[in-house]
């Protein structure tokens, strides 16, 4: 009980947070700040080595990682390494559409290189605010350190999710603020869809879980 009444407080906050970061960026009185940022996290020089990591991380942190993260808890997991891999799916889901509808309503462009920005990865034409990848990255990590008993498990994943944010930034398809907002977003969905996810969907995903157990049986992987 103290743990969802924790988590809730916390998810609650992060999504004030987000609506605070959106009022700044709809606004627009944040937008000469975010480019300086922006500016400094994309111009600064991490070398060659440094800058193909950022451009992998940014191509394949997201769907790849967690989506294969999703695969083998499902496939692998025990029991309730099976009913997390579906919340965290739900949840996925849930953020997808969330984060389209945020970026269709706000309609932000994304950086361009007229500004300075170098362009690292080909350019994208949907709508910047908030991030995708910032949002879907910070749901899993935050799903993982509330719900994993692996903690260092759990820190490795939300290191890789900070690396995927840091890495949208460096290779100029999003300010500093698209990141910020689609963290903060991320998290609250997370925390808050746990707990609805736990306490409405739970018994329902466990009956689409019996027969499929029968097949897959219980694997080893516990986490």
């Amino acid at each position: 009980m103290k743990r969802t009444v924790t988590e809730t407080i916390v998810g609650l906050s992060c999504l004030v947070g987000f609506v605070t970061i959106t009022a700044l960026v709809v606004s627009g009185v944040s937008q000469n700040a975010d480019l300086q940022a922006a500016l400094l996290v994309n111009q600064y020089n991490l070398g060659s080595v440094g800058a193909s990591l950022m451009v992998l991380l940014t191509s394949y942190g997201r769907e790849v990682v967690w989506g294969l993260l999703v695969i083998v808890m499902f496939l692998a997991g025990n029991k309730q390494t099976k009913l997390l891999a579906m919340e965290l799916a739900v949840l996925f889901i849930v953020g997808i559409l969330v984060g389209d509808l945020a970026k269709l309503l706000v309609q932000r462009p994304r950086p361009n290189m007229a500004s300075g920005i170098l362009l690292r990865v080909p350019a994208e034409a949907d709508p910047s605010y908030p991030s995708g990848h910032a949002l879907i990255v910070s749901i899993g990590a935050a799903f993982s350190l509330a719900r994993f008993h692996r903690k260092t498990l759990a820190v490795l994943l939300a290191l890789e999710a900070g690396l995927v944010c840091y890495s949208r930034v460096y290779v100029g398809v999003h300010y500093p603020l698209d990141v910020a907002g689609g963290v903060l977003l991320g998290i609250a969905i997370a925390l808050v869809g746990s707990v609805v996810v736990e306490k409405l969907l739970r018994p329902v995903l466990e009956k689409l879980l019996e027969p499929i157990m029968m097949v897959l049986k219980a694997g080893p992987l516990d986490i």
